[in-house]
């Protein structure tokens, strides 16, 4: 036994203990305990090593081999070593050197954790966009602030790139030494993340944090770079303002109306619009999770990209009808914060770009999550009949005696074991299910369109699947199995291929249970065992199932349809609890946004808060004016962000309906606590802002330039 579990379960050498394999649980001494390398600990894997003739009688495979380890003799190099092997074996092995076999072995684990850590990357780059429309946003309002200093700089002679230069060196050094804090934040933020990770019941292993130097040099360069190229546009912005212009005070302002941004946006959003809708008819003609996804995700981008171009030209608008309750509710203090955050457009844009950004993806989280929940309700409400599920954990496979002890039960009317394998059908690896055909309509209802359940020999495909491949009932089908080609006849169309309930486990292709044995071959395990007790025995027949396992199959569960549901809804739950937490940080990047911008802004605008005072407006309404812009800007960002997260859903939903999304389902609860969540993040937001600003000193205000 490996080290780890015998170290966490308290087992040790000279002990007994219950392995499963093939059939029920057999008995085995522990002789010793083992590692690889340096490492004892592999979290939720466990490791259990035989002696050879021990490992052939349990996994039923008398005289078989699945590898032999070759250790070449001194002298003898490893192409000679090769070539001799090779020789003596004939066509039909890999001969391969240990480093080639552990990345052949390796490639399933390594390909997860690729997509794992892309998924992540995608996140840190969501945050990296949030945090360039901040920075952005700072460095146009410092500049703008320091016109006239900028002007006499000009007026000294100083050249418009010596001030852009300035301005850029200044970034840099803001950029690395805000990154280096980022870096360590990023670390501990890391280690936190495995926390929640295993607080949610991920067994993760226990190793030390890994910290990779071109994590540190790719970390310092993004945030170096973003924050330099955020502050170029403001740097030459301010260095095209005449001298003595700019000494006067005169601002450098964006030259033109916004029709430019209206007909850009317009076509941007457009074409955006156009691969998310092809995205979504071009799903159905493709099968797998990334293929029927990744046109989907590229226009939704593209429509992201356009809505926040355009959402300049409509701020003002936008900014006018939400503030319209303030100016009932305050009177003359609503008036003037709707007033702020209509007066340039383009800030007030760029400010709820932040939370337009983490409000989409937060908005699709939600939708998502909602759709796949009322999909998982709905497909065990009408497809999966059977009133009991019997499975392991994380659906391995197990051994087929539990089905023949099951059907030797009185108290249950239909047990129907179901195998799942993939075979490559039309140049694409398919889901395969296999069940006896006597039993398949008793358990689940798979809503034929035409024929019925598979004979010996033949196939029933679902209807999404047929009208792809062209092919309807009478037809045949060729499927490659592990063991050999098969052209199979069609019997039967079905429409619900989500007939189990679990997301992403959709079965396009039905065999009988004597096909899958041919074409699979070897020794065959169930991954599920549905059942259905006889009329007036279902009370009875779970503690008879119960018994009927006893302590021989400790892994395997008998669940109610109720229960199954309950726990696939659980694991979607599990997922975007996850996620939702990852994007909660690009939520807190946006409210720092609005702090930062609304602080900049009220230190711009002193004098007029001053004279705001001086004709007797009170702090107290300074504070509410303040706090009336926060929450216009982000109710701006939150609902924009809300319906282009609405639309994603709608159109990923849409795209992974073969995957088993099968339902499309609004969160209104949920949308309405994101809308309010985005008027409390404008209140707090403005907290340290509107208190600065009712503590001016008039006087000083006033005589500020």
């Amino acid at each position: 036994m490996d080290e780890g579990t015998a170290q966490k379960n308290g087992f040790a050498v000279g002990d007994t203990v219950g392995v499963l394999l093939r059939g029920p649980a057999q008995q085995f001494r522990i002789v010793g305990l083992f590692g690889f390398g340096d490492r004892a600990e592999f979290g939720s894997v466990t490791f259990a090593a035989f002696d050879l003739a021990t490992a052939q009688r349990a996994f039923h495979a008398d005289g078989g081999l699945d590898r032999i380890y070759v250790q070449r003799a001194p002298g003898v190099s490893d192409a000679v070593l090769r070539t001799r092997i090779e020789g003596a074996l004939g066509p039909g092995f890999d001969v391969l050197k240990a480093d080639e076999a552990a990345l052949r072995v390796g490639q399933p684990v390594r390909a997860f954790l690729g997509y794992f850590t892309g998924a992540l990357l995608g996140f840190a780059a969501i945050g990296v966009v949030v945090g360039a429309f901040i920075i952005f946003n700072t460095f146009a309002i410092l500049v703008a602030q320091r016109t006239r200093e900028l002007g006499l700089l000009r007026a000294m002679g100083a050249t418009g790139t010596q001030v852009v230069w300035s301005v850029v060196l200044e970034a840099f050094v803001v950029g690395l030494v805000a990154s280096v804090i980022g870096l360590v934040v990023g670390i501990f933020l890391g280690i936190g993340l495995l926390a929640l990770l295993r607080g949610i019941g991920l067994d993760l292993p226990d190793t030390s944090t890994v910290l990779l130097g071109r994590t540190v040099v790719v970390s310092l360069l993004v945030g170096v770079v973003v924050t330099v190229a955020a502050a170029v546009l403001p740097a030459v912005r301010a260095a095209r303002v005449p001298p003595i212009a700019a000494i006067n005070g005169i601002r450098p302002r964006l030259r033109g109306d916004l029709r430019g941004r209206l007909v850009g946006g317009t076509i941007v959003t457009a074409i955006g619009a156009a691969v998310l809708f092809y995205g979504v008819d071009r799903a159905d003609h493709t099968r797998g999770l990334v293929d029927q996804a990744q046109v989907v995700a590229l226009g939704a981008f593209v429509v992201l990209v356009g809505v926040v171009i355009l959402l300049a030209t409509v701020a003002r608008p936008l900014a006018r009808a939400i503030g319209r309750p303030l100016v009932r509710l305050q009177g003359v203090t609503g008036s003037l914060a709707r007033a702020n955050a209509m007066r340039d457009p383009r800030r007030t844009a760029i400010t709820a770009s932040a939370l337009v950004i983490g409000l989409a993806l937060v908005g699709l989280t939600a939708t998502f999550g909602a759709s796949a929940r009322a999909s998982v309700r709905e497909d065990t409400g009408q497809g999966l009949i059977a009133d009991y599920v019997v499975r392991s954990g994380g659906l391995a496979g197990f051994s087929t005696e539990v089905a023949d002890r099951m059907a030797a039960l009185p108290e249950l009317a239909a047990v129907v074991p179901f195998r799942f394998n993939s075979a490559r059908v039309g140049g694409k690896v398919e889901t395969v299910g296999a069940a006896d055909r006597s039993g398949i309509d008793d358990v689940v209802d798979l809503d034929y369109v035409s024929g019925r359940a598979p004979d010996d020999g033949g196939v029933i495909v679902a209807e999404e699947t047929a009208r792809r491949l062209g092919v309807t009932t009478g037809d045949s089908v060729q499927m490659r199995f592990s063991r050999g080609v098969a052209e199979l006849r069609i019997d039967g169309v079905y429409r619900n291929q989500n007939f189990i309930g679990i997301f992403g486990q959709t079965v396009p292709f039905i065999v009988g249970a004597a096909t899958a044995d041919r074409g699979f071959g070897g020794t065959q395990q169930d991954t599920l065992v549905l059942t259905r007790a006889n009329p007036g025995e279902r009370a009875a027949a779970l503690p008879a199932m119960k018994r009927a396992l006893g302590a021989d199959f400790p892994n395997i569960g008998v669940l109610t349809r109720d229960e199954f549901r309950a726990e696939q809804e659980a694991q979607v739950n599990q997922f975007l609890t996850v996620l939702i937490a990852i994007l909660a940080l690009s939520e807190i990047i946006a409210i720092l946004g609005i702090i930062n911008t609304l602080a900049l802004s009220v230190f711009e605008r002193t004098r007029e808060l001053g004279l705001l005072r001086v004709v007797g407006m009170s702090r107290r309404q300074i504070r509410g004016m303040v706090r009336g812009e926060s929450v216009v800007i982000a109710v701006i960002g939150g609902a924009v962000g809300l319906g282009l997260g609405l639309l994603w859903g709608w159109a990923f939903t849409k795209a992974l309906q073969s995957q088993g999304l099968t339902v499309f389902r609004i969160p209104v609860l949920e949308v309405l606590l994101f809308l309010f969540g985005s008027m409390l993040a404008g209140v707090l937001a403005a907290v340290l802002p509107a208190w600065r600003a009712s503590r001016l000193d008039v006087l000083e205000a006033i005589a500020t330039e």
